[in-house]
């Protein structure tokens, strides 16, 4: 039986190698030791072994958005595959492919009681795009042919839009481990061909309102295929005469000149987003990270074209005039030849914005996000989280003096697994990967950083420590309850110092904006680096307002109609 366990595990790991997987995460246990075998026994595919389920599968997830290949990750029976959950909806909604593998007691064991048992056909709902529930191993070869094509079909499904991740059930009997002395059992299977064609979008309806409209914007959300959408995208809106106003996970943002990163900032200004109503939008990405500039897409009253690589709409108002799913940078240079509008509309926007002016003396939150992508060097990745460092990012940093591929996990929004997602991000990387994060969410993930020691990890971790959920602050909870503080601001006190300590990494606490651009730079260099920048959160709300102020005081002149 230990001859089949470890035949059938081989046949199932060389089809996913067939099929694309080269990375695969492997938590230990028992029930799963044939698949975990079959992964290592082979040289064509790297094996991350990570203790804790959770972050091997934001792990995953990570190292799937940096290779755009699809990525295995394996755990044992029972309770262990529930904790890929968080991830996985992530992944669904992010469009990001992951084969999840859960080991699995055969049917025997079903239903009785049997130790680490449980119903695992319907463990992830409808967060996979595709399952399989494999019997027990058979010593058929009509059965390993038809196992050989439902992994096939499996993975088609992760690959192809919508794409996503996949659960594959997989139960074995006893004895689990090879035999003494037994040869390594590796299968070959000859590459798959998985990957359809994305259809071409009908663009006449695009082109007619190009066509009649004065005035357009082109208005890019999250988006982390690695393609040229961004050199694409800045290409239409020169031809078109539109403005290009790119979220930081756009990857339209840096690196691009002419890029209009201060809209949240502008269009906090109510003459200024009544006067710069355009006629005609063209949305790309997933949903915007700005409330502000989402109200002010959906209050227009233009028309709005959605382009979208995966199917999905995000118009929560439902104010687009059209979704428009297919090939989306095939789509942006088609219509690189339509008309170019000869009005001032997009100069108005490029004048409005010389005039925001948001250098920073203090080492206050806003200034670490500008700091963190101005010193970025070309080619470098950044992770950031959900929560306050996200809005900051996109809301004070300017630019870089090249391009950077900026990732986040805004499909569901979550700060779970945001440190073990950044470690995926940056495994095996030749450039350096930082991450920004905040206190709150860097305890959620803590065993991530067990991944980068055991692994010899590069990685910068830029943590603002407000001491707790410094983004309640900003929402009107704040001031209408005396039990704020315990329920929303959550203060922790944590030294941080013992949490880079346990990692192995080398702790740097600056406190002025001089002393953190020397250890950021330092720090690119490489090993494992926590850079740990204490702020006040009531303080923080006053350094955002007066902000604001100093930008719609800017507006108030007329150089920019």
């Amino acid at each position: 039986m230990s001859d089949l366990n470890q035949r059938w595990a081989a046949h199932i790991v060389g089809t996913a190698v067939a099929c694309g997987i080269r990375d695969a995460v492997i938590c230990p246990g028992s029930r799963s030791t044939p698949l975990a075998i079959a992964f290592a026994d082979r040289q064509d595919v790297k094996v991350w072994s990570i203790i804790d389920e959770r972050s091997a599968a934001f792990f995953a997830l990570g190292r799937a958005k940096k290779t755009n290949r699809p990525v295995a990750v394996v755990c044992t029976s029972g309770s262990a595959g529930a904790h890929f959950l968080p991830a996985l909806m992530e992944a669904h909604t992010a469009h990001v492919p992951l084969l999840v593998l859960t080991a699995d007691r055969p049917w025997e064991l079903q239903g009785f009681g049997a130790p680490q048992t449980v119903d695992q056909s319907n463990l992830y709902g409808g967060f996979v795009r595709g399952k399989q529930l494999l019997p027990s191993p058979e010593d058929s070869k009509a059965v390993f042919a038809h196992l050989q094509e439902a992994i096939v079909q499996l993975m088609s499904a992760a690959v192809n839009v919508p794409r996503g991740p996949v659960h594959l059930n997989v139960p074995f009997r006893e004895p689990l481990a090879p035999e003494i002395g037994a040869e390594p059992c590796v299968v070959t299977v000859a590459p798959q061909a998985l990957v359809n064609g994305r259809s071409l979008i009908d663009l006449e309806q695009v082109s007619a309102a190009l066509k009649s409209g004065k005035s357009g914007v082109i208005v890019c959300g999250p988006r982390h295929r690695p393609d040229d959408f961004g050199a694409a995208v800045h290409a239409l809106g020169k031809a078109l005469n539109y403005p290009v106003i790119a979220e930081a996970a756009s990857n339209a943002r840096f690196g691009f000149s002419e890029v209009i990163w201060s809209a949240d900032l502008m269009l906090r200004n109510a003459e200024f987003a009544r006067e710069m109503r355009p006629d005609v939008i063209l949305k790309f990405g997933t949903g915007l990270t700005s409330k502000v500039v989402q109200n002010w897409v959906d209050e227009s009253g233009a028309q709005i074209f959605q382009f979208s690589d995966e199917g999905d709409s995000f118009d929560p108002q439902h104010r687009s005039t059209r979704l428009l799913s297919g090939d989306v940078v095939e789509a942006v240079r088609r219509l690189v030849n339509e008309r170019s509008i000869t009005s001032e509309y997009r100069l108005k926007w490029l004048r409005a914005q010389e005039l925001v002016h948001l250098k920073r003396a203090s080492l206050d939150e806003p200034a670490v996000a500008r700091e963190v992508l101005a010193s970025l060097p070309p080619g470098a990745s950044l992770m950031v989280s959900s929560s306050m460092p996200i809005r900051d990012i996109d809301t004070f940093a300017a630019g870089t003096s090249g391009p950077v591929q900026v990732f986040c996990n805004r499909g569901l929004n979550g700060i779970d697994g945001i440190i073990s997602t950044a470690l995926g991000v940056a495994a095996d990387s030749k450039t350096p990967t930082v991450l920004l994060i905040g206190d709150v969410a860097t305890l959620h993930d803590l065993n991530a950083l067990l991944i980068a020691r055991r692994y010899r990890m590069n990685l910068t971790i830029v943590l603002v420590n407000n001491d707790g959920g410094g983004i309640f602050h900003f929402l009107p909870v704040a001031d209408r309850t005396a039990h704020f503080e315990e329920l929303f601001g959550t203060p922790h006190g944590v030294d941080f110092a013992h949490v880079a300590a346990m990692a192995g990494a080398t702790y740097h606490q600056p406190t002025t904006i001089e002393a953190f651009r020397k250890v950021y730079s330092e720090s690119l260099e490489t090993g494992l680096n926590l850079i740990e920048v204490k702020t006040d959160r009531d303080e923080n709300v006053k350094v955002h307002r007066a902000l604001q102020q100093q930008v719609n005081t800017a507006l108030e002149v007329s150089s920019w109609r």
